[in-house]
């Protein structure tokens, strides 16, 4: 979460101004309070050439609500490090789309530099962390947001610790919060047929650095294909999307047969999760509410895997699998 707009100055202004009789990065409050000032610290107004009372509590988060590691003095910010004392970041932008200057604005110089901070403009903007960027209208980035929202709200009917409520959890860590980069891009298309959404994982140069995760949603297949069930079938979709989300990140995109049949079981089972904690029927059959939640795998079992099993088949079929 990005704290709220405060009277501190942030790290980016201030690693431009000299830091007298300063040990850099060692892990401990400076004596210097324009340094290590965080939205959790910050007790008063401070001003340039203004010395501030600060009551330091804790000096892990700062101005931006970031971590700063103690060993390299590097801020985290989810995609890439941040060094403060240069006011850049350590490694350049990137996108899910291969481009050669992400992000760019021809008409705007600083959008040029991809290991800047903000623009160079500190003052009025911060920098987002790590989540998901939705590629479309507000009505359409609304109904995704409005189906995590009730993929939250049956994560939280499951106990915690449980299994369940784990692999929901995962899920929604993958996503994130609309509008901040992590590597997860959303569209919409319409895919043809009864697909209702498409995942894709990638990783750049045959590496496990820079995984990218796209997904696509034809809303106008969903809003056809559920009817009246639309909402609760949605947050199905995208926790199933989700989950392939996951192992894309994690273990890579599939390639056999086998591949796809092990992730669609486990999308599917994420699908029946949502349905169980919202205390619906699915659509799919993996979940119906008459059935004992203690023995939710016994009925539901063999209906993941005739679903999961026709969506291999198909994703095979249609030339997918190595």
């Amino acid at each position: 979460m990005t704290p709220a707009p405060s009277a501190c100055i942030p790290d980016g202004l201030l690693a431009a101004m000299p830091q007298l009789r300063e040990k850099l990065h060692l892990g401990v409050p400076s004596s210097n309070p324009a340094l290590y000032l965080g939205f959790s610290v910050c007790k008063s107004t401070t001003a340039l050439g203004l010395q501030a009372a600060l009551h330091l509590e804790r000096v892990q988060s700062r101005s931006t609500g970031k971590e700063r590691d103690s060993e390299s003095g590097n801020d985290y910010f989810g995609a890439r490090y941040y060094a403060s004392s240069m006011g850049r970041f350590m490694s350049p932008d990137w996108s899910a789309k291969i481009a050669p200057v992400p992000y760019a604005k021809l008409d705007n110089p600083q959008t040029l530099n991809l290991y800047a901070y903000v623009g160079n403009n500190p003052l009025t903007r911060v920098d987002v962390t790590g989540h998901y960027e939705c590629n479309g209208s507000k009505e359409q980035c609304g109904a995704i947001k409005n189906a995590l929202n009730l993929i939250k709200t049956a994560d939280a009917s499951f106990k915690a610790g449980s299994s369940e409520r784990g692999r929901l959890d995962k899920v929604l860590s993958f996503y994130g919060s609309e509008g901040q980069k992590n590597g997860v891009s959303i569209g919409f298309a319409n895919l043809g047929g009864s697909t209702n959404a498409e995942t894709d994982s990638k990783s750049f140069l045959g590496t496990g650095l820079f995984k990218t995760t796209s997904i696509t949603f034809d809303l106008g297949s969903m809003k056809s294909n559920f009817g009246n069930q639309y909402a609760t079938e949605s947050a199905g979709t995208v926790a199933h999307e989700g989950t392939h989300g996951v192992d894309g990140m994690e273990v890579g995109p599939p390639q056999t047969k086998r591949d796809f049949l092990a992730t669609e079981f486990k999308a599917y089972q994420s699908q029946a999760l949502v349905a169980q904690g919202l205390g619906v029927n699915s659509a799919y059959g993996v979940w119906d509410t008459g059935w004992d939640p203690k023995k939710a795998s016994a009925y539901s079992l063999e209906a993941v895997g005739v679903n999961a099993k026709a969506n291999a088949d198909a994703d095979c079929a249609g030339g997918a699998c190595k």
